[in-house]
């Protein structure tokens, strides 16, 4: 028997285990006025942080010319992507660095350090208790009863709509490019392929990096939103299998590098039918040197797309409008705005109404800022109900073992709870639509979305996964 909303409320705010705050990517009170300078924006960021690891790029053809020229010069090839010519290189003088940039067609650069999630010590967090029998539940989900009465994102989104008569994302993988994810926790147990679950560290800063395991909470709590097994919380493709590339460490930091490698993994290892990147950070566009990262972010984007992989990214939580911050600084939001990726704005309620406001942290610009918003939750105004935030799984490695038990659960918000809705509405689309053009299946997501006036700050508006999943009839 199935209690009331109200009922269910009361009942799963009496479990709660912590009661700290929430946020995953916002703080208290969410930055909504653009910064005096753009040097100000990026130093949040920390950009412009060097790494001990170059990235050496050639024509891929030339590559086994180019790893000799590394080796001769001392440095050590750690990483290789033959197919579009890059080299990953440790132990390389300045000189040597010089040196190979003077040979014709060559590209040197460091790789950089950036905080794309905040550091999990830094968030404030709702854990809550669940009980359940680890098990896939099918389908429909919505039996997925014990926080059923919180999971107002799915509701509004039309999610639980489509479950029935979708294939609900079947036979279609999203890879979660995070901070890794927690395959045995009560609502993932089964869910995640165990051949396509990887770290991408390729400097460790832990001893956790060397693991595809989230001691963060992060990555299990975006995963989860994707898919999840139905048991105390639904998900938007119940019948999709996850992928997870660890590319950011406990505290939420990580390199280009890692970044660029996970999206060429993602795609040609592991055969991604979406990623999702729920991380953002701050790039200047003006400055020469960040050309060659930016160039090979862009490269290894459309290398996912030419695959048939839908890219899906957060637009990042400091409330500002990058249309205008592009236009007055330079600066973008990565991977968000880069050319190919659906980038989503966050919505949330208050006090449980008007789910479908544009969230104070979300960033937003209906000309590249953002395509359109999804559920990210909402937080910091007086009045606020726990309701009104997110609820997905917490990794049992996370917070100091406040989520041990494997059955926890984390209220949080942000754009990065909006990105896995949409990529789980992506994979719902391909699995119903077989295989059409990457640009028609980003239409099949994008311009089906419910309108909100106005389009600058929402784009083409808020997520339906039901429409989504009927484009193609």
């Amino acid at each position: 028997m199935k209690k009331s909303t109200s009922g269910a409320v009361a009942a799963a705010l009496l479990l709660l285990a912590v009661l700290a705050a929430c946020s995953t990517d916002a703080p208290t009170t969410p930055r909504a006025v653009v910064p005096a300078t753009g040097a100000t924006l990026l130093s949040r960021f920390n950009e412009g942080t060097e790494t001990g690891i170059y990235l050496i790029k050639q024509a891929p053809g030339a590559v086994s010319t180019l790893r000799t020229s590394v080796q001769a010069l001392g440095g050590a090839v750690k990483r290789e992507l033959g197919d579009i010519g890059l080299l990953y290189v440790e132990g390389l003088s300045d000189q040597g660095a010089a040196s190979l940039s003077a040979q014709s067609g060559v590209t040197v650069t460091k790789d950089r350090l950036m905080q794309f999630v905040p550091n999990p010590n830094t968030v404030r967090r709702h854990i809550v208790s669940a009980t359940g029998t680890p098990g896939t539940q099918g389908t429909d989900q919505s039996g997925a009863g014990f926080f059923s009465a919180f999971q107002w994102n799915m509701r509004i989104i039309n999610a639980d709509k489509a479950w029935v008569p979708s294939n609900g994302g079947s036979g279609e993988t999203v890879c979660v490019l995070d901070t890794g994810v927690d395959p045995g926790h009560l609502d993932l147990n089964g869910t995640v392929d165990p051949t396509k679950l990887a770290s991408a560290i390729l400097v460790p800063r832990f001893p956790s990096d060397a693991t595809p395991l989230d001691f963060h909470f992060h990555g299990t709590y975006v995963s989860a939103i994707a898919r999840s097994n139905g048991i105390a919380i639904a998900s938007v493709a119940p019948n999709a299998t996850l992928c997870s590339i660890k590319v950011l460490s406990e505290d939420g930091v990580g390199t280009f590098g890692d970044v660029i490698f996970a999206i060429f993994a993602a795609a040609r290892f592991f055969n991604a039918d979406v990623i999702n990147m729920s991380l953002a950070g701050f790039v200047d566009i003006t400055n020469p040197g960040n050309g060659p990262l930016l160039a090979l972010l862009q490269e290894v984007i459309d290398v996912a797309r030419n695959q048939g992989t839908l890219v899906v990214a957060a637009a990042g939580n400091d409330g500002l409008n990058m249309d205008e911050v592009r236009q007055t600084f330079g600066v973008i939001a990565i991977p968000a705005m880069m050319q190919g990726v659906i980038s989503v704005g966050a919505t949330g309620p208050f006090q449980q109404r008007d789910f479908d406001v544009l969230a104070a942290y979300s960033n937003f610009g209906g000309n590249g800022g953002i395509d359109f918003v999804a559920p990210g939750g909402n937080a910091g105004r007086p009045g606020s109900l726990l309701a009104d935030l997110v609820l997905s799984a917490c990794s049992r490695f996370a917070f100091g073992g406040a989520c041990a038990a494997g059955n926890r659960y984390v209220f949080a918000n942000g754009t990065s709870a909006a990105a896995p809705h949409v990529s789980g509405a992506g994979a719902v689309v391909e699995s119903q639509v077989g295989s059409l053009p990457i640009t028609v299946l980003e239409q099949c997501v994008v311009n089906t979305a419910k309108p909100l006036p106005p389009v600058w700050k929402h784009g083409k508006g808020r997520l339906d996964v039901l429409a989504a999943s009927q484009c193609a009839k």
